[in-house]
């Protein structure tokens, strides 16, 4: 994957690179031409424009004598416009790198506040049942114990609750913003609730 995107980076280089130097070429280095020409003619004292030198000029530079010019003026918009393209190209990695470090900020705010609402269900339900273990052992009556049974079977619902909750979430998206990782625990929550709500009638 990162090879592939080398390679993609790499050309897109290498398209900049040309089209600047093929900018340099047709653009630049006429224009600098057209320029000198009229220059040179300004210096003489020449008022009046003479096009045919001009356009003259400009086509010069498929001369084989302008050769060394091309070269320099295609080779300096190549690196001109490589420059640029490097350039485009770090301050979208680091946007990206940017947004990156968001989403995951974002999924372990989710992550914690996920551990944060199952931990309180299942702290909870186990505390109530070891509280009501050792209730028993301390007493012999039978009201006493079908009692705390009781108590025990209902925090159990509790535990059935949050694991089922924990099967139906399959996935747990990055969120972009802390305040939908918030949204998601609400879900999450609402869904424990709703389970055993459910258990609670059907014990009832």
């Amino acid at each position: 994957m990162k090879s592939d995107t080398m390679r993609a980076r790499c050309a897109i280089m290498a398209v900049f690179f040309a089209l600047g130097a093929l900018t340099g070429h047709l653009i630049v280095h006429p224009y600098a031409m057209v320029s000198y020409s009229l220059m040179d003619m300004m210096r003489h004292g020449s008022m009046t424009m003479d096009m045919g030198h001009v356009m003259q000029s400009a086509g010069s530079i498929f001369e084989p004598f302008m050769l060394p010019m091309t070269i320099a003026f295609s080779l300096l918009c190549g690196l001109i416009a490589l420059l640029m393209a490097m350039l485009y190209d770090k301050k979208r990695r680091l946007h990206d790198g940017a947004l990156e470090n968001e989403r995951k900020k974002a999924s372990l705010e989710t992550l914690h506040r996920l551990m944060v609402t199952l931990s309180h269900y299942l702290l909870n339900a186990n505390t109530v049942i070891g509280g009501m273990i050792r209730h028993c052992r301390k007493h012999d009556s039978k009201e006493e114990v079908v009692s705390s049974l009781a108590v025990m079977e209902e925090q159990a619902h509790k535990i059935d609750a949050v694991i089922a909750a924990l099967r139906k979430v399959t996935e747990i998206r990055t969120a972009d913003y802390t305040s939908e990782g918030h949204g998601l625990m609400i879900d999450v929550e609402k869904e424990i609730l709703e389970l055993m709500k459910e258990k609670n009638a059907i014990v009832g």
